[in-house]
């Protein structure tokens, strides 16, 4: 009997290895039925939300990366030729991948949050299911309009935001929904909850004002006036990447937590000093987009340390967070192959890079040497693939195994989800490097007045090559995930039949 129960520590935090789930592997237990009840209902609700939340956003990453794909193809005069002929104009493939690209790390984050609210205080209530299924409706609606109208060629041709006013008040609409779902949960006591709660809610009303902000162009003062029109952009721009971030770090400290059953991070000085500098510089981190513009040398140089101040908090709370799971995987003596753990990992060497990316790329000099190159593009392709989607696809695989613990350790950890990451972390190098040497190599002879060497555009073929292999490895892992979202969850099996199960994948693995 002892043997065939199973702690609820070990379902909620999804411990390495062999991770069950008491809905799943429970032949007999012990719960009251109350407590049954009140477990029953949290995994249905689990399903409700979480999972319908996760399906729509790995669809998201699909559609950014297919914008992403057809984007590459104008990098060759023949295809782009081609491509133009049928109307798949680079103005109208673009923002379908940078705004589908957005809305993935948006709600990925969604899901974890959800994930929090599903599994304390006594799940959602009717009125929090109620407003799940508006907000639901609400984007996908506008998800499907905005497709539509940008493949049409319907845009407002701003930056990041480039679809049709109408479809942001949609979108708006339904965040607020989402919104009031979250934050009446704070109640009392919100400065002693942990720290990925802070995040979740700075972010959460953080893009209310960022969303507005981003569409100032809309009022005529604004509209008319070019300069204000071009610094107000690209501040709403920057800060709107800062309102995902503070929603993707909570999700990422969340994950890591539940993951190692560990709370001790969650209230740290080092999680909290990120929070405090982020906040800082997501009303800073513009600047370095508008050194071009004028500006104060004081904005500069504030725009400059603070920004570095949080890429080098990062850099140490993924370190840490990656100490913590080696800790937890040692103390399991856990040595086979995670998902979860690699992506995360993958993530936070991304990160490092990135940061020096960063300083560089910050410097006032450099920055008006490469400004308006492909140097931009590479870095914020580095910072979207290399950090922001691998830390989500590592949060998206923390969330099936909490919804699939059937099926989940089979299906991810395993050796091709290994060599997956492999292609997508050296394809994803090879793009940025390229995107960055390219970009340089222009922005010299543009300064010197030259024309840009004739190899730039003889090698352009390496971004479709390397974009394809990118694109492959994130839609097989993608593909992977959705798949194991929509099989039916597989009939419940006792703790014997569980480690049988198990054995047969350690030695099918062995074996390998």
């Amino acid at each position: 009997m002892r043997e065939e129960s199973v702690r609820d520590d070990d379902v909620r935090t999804g411990t390495m290895g062999k991770a069950v789930v008491g809905t799943v592997v429970r032949a007999e237990t012990s719960e009251m039925p109350e407590e049954r009840v009140a477990t029953e209902l949290r995994e249905s609700q689990l399903q409700k939300t979480v999972g319908l939340q996760l399906k729509m956003a790995l669809t998201c990453v699909l559609i950014a990366v297919l914008g992403g794909a057809l984007s590459s193809l104008h990098y060759m005069n023949a295809s782009s030729w081609f491509m133009n002929q049928i109307g798949l104009t680079l103005p109208r493939i673009r923002p379908v991948h940078t705004s589908f690209a957005s809305l993935w790390i948006f709600g990925t984050s969604l899901a974890a949050i959800y994930h929090y609210l599903c599994s304390s205080g006594g799940g959602l209530s009717k009125g929090d299911l109620l407003r799940f299924r508006f907000h639901t409706i609400c984007w996908i609606t506008a998800g499907f309009g905005i497709l539509v109208t940008l493949v049409a060629g319907l845009s407002s041709g701003r930056e990041y935001l480039g679809f049709h006013p109408a479809f942001s008040a949609i979108l708006l609409l339904g965040w607020f929904a989402f919104a009031y779902n979250f934050l009446r949960r704070l109640g009392g006591g919100f400065f002693g909850k942990p720290i990925y709660v802070w995040f979740w809610t700075t972010g959460t009303l953080y893009f209310i004002w960022t969303f507005l902000e981003g569409h100032a162009w809309l009022l005529p003062s604004i509209y008319e006036n070019p300069i204000r029109d071009l610094q107000i952009q690209w501040k709403s721009c920057g800060t709107l990447v800062g309102s995902f971030n503070f929603l993707m770090y909570g999700s990422l400290i969340y994950a890591t937590e539940r993951i190692t059953g560990s709370k001790a991070y969650g209230q740290s000085s080092t999680a909290f000093w990120l929070f405090g500098v982020g906040c800082l510089n997501s009303f800073t981190n513009y600047v370095h987009h508008t050194y071009h513009l004028p500006q104060s040398e004081l904005a500069k140089w504030i725009s400059f340390v603070v920004s570095m101040l949080e890429a080098i908090i990062l850099v140490k709370v993924l370190f840490d967070l990656m100490a913590a799971l080696r800790a937890k995987r040692a103390s399991a003596q856990e040595s086979r192959f995670d998902v979860r753990y690699a992506l995360f990992n993958s993530g936070k060497w991304w990160t490092a890079a990135m940061l020096l990316s960063s300083l560089l790329l910050s410097v006032p000099p450099l920055n008006s040497l490469v400004h308006g190159t492909h140097v931009v593009v590479g870095h914020a392709m580095g910072t979207t693939i290399g950090i922001d989607t691998t830390i989500q696809l590592g949060v998206c695989a923390f969330l099936i195994f909490e919804l699939r613990p059937d099926r989940a350790a089979s299906w991810l950890n395993r050796l091709a989800s290994r060599r997956e990451i492999l292609v997508l972390n050296v394809s994803a190098a090879l793009l940025v490097v390229w995107l960055t040497v390219s970009g340089t190599v222009h922005g010299v002879h543009r300064y010197l007045g030259d024309t840009t060497p004739g190899w730039v555009t003889d090698l352009r073929w390496i971004l479709p090559l390397a974009g394809a292999c990118l694109g492959a490895a994130i839609l097989i892992i993608v593909g992977r995930y959705l798949l194991l979202m929509v099989l039916p969850m597989a009939p419940a099996r006792s703790a014997e039949q569980q480690r049988q199960a198990e054995g047969r994948s350690d030695g099918a693995r062995a074996g390998s």
